[in-house]
């Protein structure tokens, strides 16, 4: 392969030399012999004219002649100008070339075997920041070769090639890289010769530290190396790329983005939550994966997702983007920064995307987890009367309408049997937005778990289900249920407080304002309202409702209005086969105890009976009292809402 930007190409080192002065000959001769090889390009006689240290660097393979013509090493006439002795077997001899006399420096030795000398280095005086500095042949065809070895092995893709080209935490980084991850980031590093001529890198030393910068055809490859223990070894490279999107700004950080996505899939495949915790941020572990079941959203192998893959960098964050069964998936990465200089930075996973519906509807594993998680933690919970979880798991809405309403003593008693059988299973899940539908069956029963976003967690805020005779929302449902088993408690506690706070305006001033306790009637209304839901008729337009508990024979129907935003009961219908009408108003029974007893009234007031108290047994009292029955045609069917 060919290198495209560099130190200038030099159609060769042919040096001129004329001697003048006091000149040796046996300087001239071998600067001739070394100049004439040169024109030649014969390694053999070169190899011959330098010394081993010379060779090792300059021509250590075939390609190293064209590596030397790129030097541009000055050619034409050239004249030496000073000899210095440095020893007996070292001398340093100073020529001026051509029309400008650009100074050379030779550094001759003499082989002691044969007490010939030869060429041990040359240094060429350039400019450098309005500085003349003398540089060294052998450093610069030494980072020269180094850097076509660099490229040729980038380019052909050879795992073991790169490894050799590079050093420190960038080759730490790539071998550990999966083998197709690393020829993927290879080929997007290398990209494409931009001629087959070779050019000169633009190479800036200082010391042990060389940034270079070579032509691609799409753009300039950026080389960072350093010298250690006398090799060139890159630390870095980028890309500077002549079209959108295909920046490299450090294939030393790309790499450690792609080993967090291949141990990050490794461990997703093989099921390794320990390694999990290790590739990805906590919150998402914590949030997600901990508690996760893997299977349920199958994540592409690291060597498949190594074939087809984007990566978009930005700043801290990072996005790969591949497929899975034609789907695509992408992976956000944040940049985790140590505060310790001897710890290096590293890259987890911090959320999982998968797209579905030809990329119209988004699922983030956190998302598809925890709404599996929370689901099936609030129906264990349901199962078990855990208030204390139902309440965690649920939203405040739901929290407020129905679990914090609950009262402590009838927790066993709560009304969920339909919604807490044994055989719970979650049949498929519908995220849209901020709201996500997890369709589930309940033994034969199918139902909905509607879960919403509150502050970033998914939260239960209801259950639809479709059952004759009862709203299709269990939290409409259970809020006025849970309202009528508090009445029930409270009227058998005698806490006429609570009563009053939770009854019509017309059911205080007719009974619970005028009394201390709760007249006793011949029916026992609190075990009639913790009777089993029979049906539910529910206006939330015109605010009112109308449960019936129990059957016709041994029951009630409650009649519930709304008044000032909250339900309260209005009055109980009494089921009984034991009177005529079959059907006895709870508020006019009790206001036929009061006017019998007045003991039970504040201040020992009279009432007035609504109707005529006779000398007959109750029972054939209630017989005689003309009271209307409630037939379910007078309720109103509820409106849908528009």
């Amino acid at each position: 392969m060919m290198l495209k930007n560099g130190f200038s190409l030099v159609s060769g080192l042919l040096l001129l030399v004329s001697v003048t002065g006091c000149a040796s000959m046996v300087e001239m001769k071998t600067i001739e012999q070394f100049a004439q090889a040169m024109e030649k390009e014969d390694i053999r006689k070169l190899k011959h004219h330098t010394t081993m240290k010379f060779s090792k660097v300059a021509f250590r393979d075939k390609s190293s002649l064209d590596d030397l013509k790129v030097l541009n090493i000055p050619t034409g006439e050239a004249t030496i100008v000073e000899i210095k002795d440095v020893s007996e077997n070292h001398k340093k001899v100073v020529v001026e070339v051509g029309k400008n006399k650009k100074k050379l420096l030779y550094e001759l030795k003499k082989v002691t075997k044969t007490g010939e000398w030869v060429v041990d280095d040359i240094y060429i005086n350039q400019k450098s920041k309005n500085l003349n500095v003398m540089k060294s042949v052998t450093e610069q065809m030494d980072l020269l070769v180094t850097i076509r070895e660099f490229v040729d092995a980038w380019e052909d893709g050879n795992r073991d090639d790169i490894l050799a080209s590079t050093d420190g935490e960038f080759k730490e980084t790539l071998e550990q890289l999966h083998p197709a991850f690393l020829a993927k980031l290879s080929q997007r590093i290398a990209g494409e010769s931009s001629s087959t001529k070779r050019k000169r890198p633009d190479a800036q030393m200082d010391k042990d530290i060389a940034i270079i910068r070579i032509s691609r055809r799409s753009g300039q490859m950026i080389i960072t190396m350093k010298l250690n223990e006398g090799k060139w070894k890159a630390t870095d490279v980028a890309v500077e790329s002549r079209e959108d999107g295909n920046h490299v700004k450090s294939a030393k950080k790309e790499a450690k983005m792609l080993l967090a996505v291949s141990n990050f899939l490794d461990a997703y495949n093989q099921d390794d939550k320990v390694a999990l915790k290790k590739f990805s941020a906590d919150k998402f572990y914590q949030g997600s994966l901990n508690f996760g079941d893997l299977k349920v959203a199958p994540l592409p192998e690291s060597q498949m997702a190594a074939g087809d893959y984007e990566l978009k960098v930005e700043d801290k964050l990072a996005n790969f983007i591949t497929q899975k069964d034609g789907k695509m998936v992408n992976l956000s990465l944040l940049k985790i920064e140590s505060d310790e200089m001897d710890i290096p930075d590293q890259y987890l996973v911090e959320e999982v995307t998968l797209f579905q519906d030809q990329g119209n509807q988004q699922v983030t594993l956190t998302s598809l987890f925890s709404s599996r998680a929370i689901t099936l933690l609030f129906n264990e919970a349901l199962t078990k009367r855990d208030v204390k979880i139902l309440g965690f798991s649920s939203t405040p809405d739901l929290n407020r309408r129905v679990w914090e309403k609950v009262n402590p003593n009838l927790v066993a008693q709560l009304p969920v049997d339909e919604i807490a059988q044994p055989g719970f299973e979650i049949l498929d899940i519908d995220f849209n937005g901020s709201v996500t539908k997890v369709h589930a069956r309940q033994g034969n029963l199918p139902l909905t778990y509607i879960l919403r976003d509150h502050l970033g967690q998914l939260l239960v805020d209801d259950i639809e289900l479709d059952l004759q005779g009862r709203p299709s929302s269990v939290k409409a449902t259970l809020e006025l249920q849970v309202q009528v088993q508090n009445y029930a408690y409270d009227m058998h506690e005698n806490n006429i407080r609570n009563l009053q706070r939770h009854s019509t305006r017309d059911f205080n001033e007719l009974v619970w304002r005028q009394v201390d306790r709760v007249p006793q009637i011949g029916f026992s209304i609190p075990e009639l309202l913790m009777s089993p839901l029979t049906t539910m008729e529910l206006n939330e337009n015109q605010g009112y409702a109308r449960i019936k508990l129990g059957n016709d024979q041994q029951g009630a129907t409650v009649m519930i209005k709304r008044q000032h935003d909250e339900y309260v009961i209005d009055d109980i219908m009494i089921h009984s086969d034991k009177v005529a009408s079959r059907y006895v108003s709870t508020k006019k029974e009790l206001r036929l105890a009061m006017a019998a007893d007045t003991g039970l009234l504040r201040n020992n007031q009279a009432v007035q009976a609504t109707y005529t108290i006779s000398n007959k047994t109750p029972s054939e009292e209630r017989s005689t009292i003309s009271i209307p029955e409630v037939e379910p045609a007078g309720f109103e069917i509820p409106q849908e809402e528009p």
